[in-house]
């Protein structure tokens, strides 16, 4: 549900037909011949690599995307409905480093990426595992992907993203999430696993990307569509041109993926924010991200589709007080805009560059904290108390009341990390906290058992594609 807006409806209108004549008069590059083929078939002009897109062909699709669907996991316990009024919370994507207070700032192993996986398995307030926990730069680069799945797999029960690498990547990833749901047969209308396939922006699809679609869709698993826009400098220094024109590449991955597989579920994935022209980067702790959230969510409404936006974002270097306003402020606008689909809920740092283990933890508080204002306030004659109020009268107390004891667990967010006594009865520092906790939750970690045959197929594919 969509809480906030910073534009008004008729706006909206306004970016999506100067999108639509984007599509039509400059178009979209697919480097991806297969692509192309398709969408010449679907009623797209297509000259060289540049795709033009008919108005109608793009609404016409537009109206085969469903408004919902069901992400399943190994657990059916776990299994996710994605629609565009509920939020969920998925684990950090695609950092190539990890940090935390032992060992600091490192490149990513496979120890990493397997104790990450395990703590968002523990962690309740994350619905669906990332496929890139964070990279695994111990492992080969060209069967990675199949690394990923499969710990993934293994260690945890919750439902998981797959890679987009290219076609047979995609396929693979797919394949490795069939083994565990009964097969491919079974999947056919049962998305197992969901990826992120993104432009290049401005304006173009590369091989790996559209391909990733095109396999995705095929076998009708959900993808989130994503740009990911650098306002000044991928596109126009202003947000309203910027998501026009990042709106314009999503548009036309959707086409894409229904002209394959109509009806194929999509998120609507844009994770825009502006260029800092003081050194030429992504800034994704600017407010001017928090402003392409909240118009993004309103765009997937208008076209009812679910959303994606990024959670607690930063630019900081450091689990520090830069690190901890900037990620409140990006997964509270995310709630605000109405997100569904919240990828990099905890963990992120130095501009996607960097999972903390540490961070990870203070922003499942944030998470806790987000979703408690999500609930909302309840009023009926219960809630409003007036009996209470009447009974304790003036200078009385409610601390004693069984109304309050009745109410305040429901009622009052109950902090895991935040110092909320009078004095710092530990000594220790929020991070220092935190640093404890990710190490307890592994020790308490219980391995969700994989079925011996399950695991047996998946080692003996992965072995037949090395």
């Amino acid at each position: 549900m969509q809480r906030y807006q910073t534009v008004r409806t008729e706006d909206i209108e306004k970016i999506h037909q100067i999108s639509l004549k984007i599509m039509e008069e400059v178009g979209v590059i697919f480097s991806y011949a297969p692509a192309r083929e398709i969408l010449a078939k679907g009623g797209a002009k297509v000259e060289g690599e540049t795709v033009y897109f008919p108005k109608g062909m793009v609404e016409r699709e537009l109206k085969h995307v469903p408004s919902s669907f069901t992400l399943h996991a190994r657990n059916p316990e776990k299994n996710v409905e994605f629609n565009t009024e509920e939020t969920r919370f998925v684990g950090p994507y695609g950092a190539p480093f990890v940090m935390d207070l032992d060992n600091g700032r490192r490149p990513g192993t496979l120890d990493d990426f397997i104790k990450l996986v395990k703590l968002c398995h523990m962690m309740n307030n994350i619905d669906v595992q990332s496929h890139i926990s964070c990279e695994p730069g111990d492992t080969d680069a060209d069967t990675r992907h199949l690394d990923m799945v499969y710990n993934t797999l293994k260690y945890s029960d919750k439902p998981l993203m797959g890679s987009v690498l290219g076609y047979e990547a995609s396929k693979e990833s797919i394949e490795m999430a069939a083994i565990a749901h009964g097969g491919l047969d079974a999947i056919k209308d049962k998305p197992v696993i969901i990826s992120i396939p993104c432009t290049l922006t401005p304006l173009s699809y590369d091989d790996k990307m559209a391909g990733a679609i095109i396999a995705y869709a095929e076998y009708r698993q959900p993808q989130l569509v994503n740009s990911l826009c650098l306002a000044g400098a991928t596109s126009p220094a202003t947000i309203a041109g910027s998501i026009a024109v990042q709106n314009a590449e999503i548009l036309a991955g959707i086409v894409l993926a229904q002209l394959v597989s109509p009806g194929t579920p999509i998120v609507y994935s844009a994770s825009g924010s502006s260029t800092d022209m003081r050194y030429g980067n992504l800034s994704i702790g600017a407010p001017e991200s928090a402003l392409f959230s909240l118009v993004n969510g309103h765009l997937a409404k208008y076209y009812k589709i679910p959303c994606r936006i990024s959670g607690t974002l930063s630019d900081s270097k450091q689990v520090d007080a830069q690190a901890g306003y900037e990620s409140m402020m990006t997964l509270m606008m995310a709630q605000m805009a109405g997100g569904n689909f919240i990828l990099h809920s905890a963990g992120i740092l130095d501009t996607y560059n960097c999972v903390s283990f540490e961070k990870l933890m203070i922003d499942d508080e944030i998470i806790g904290m987000v979703k408690r204002i999500g609930r909302g306030v309840t009023v009926n004659d219960e809630t409003l108390a007036f009996e209470v109020a009447k009974q304790v009268g003036p200078r009385g107390e409610y601390i004693t009341n069984k109304h309050t004891f009745a109410h305040f667990r429901k009622e009052f967010y109950q902090a895991q990390l935040s110092d909320r006594a009078r004095v710092n009865q530990d000594g220790l520092t929020i991070e220092e906290r935190a640093n404890a906790r990710w190490k307890k939750m592994l020790e308490e970690y219980v391995y969700p058992a994989l079925p011996e045959a399950i695991d047996t197929e998946l080692q003996c594919y992965i072995a037949s594609k090395r």
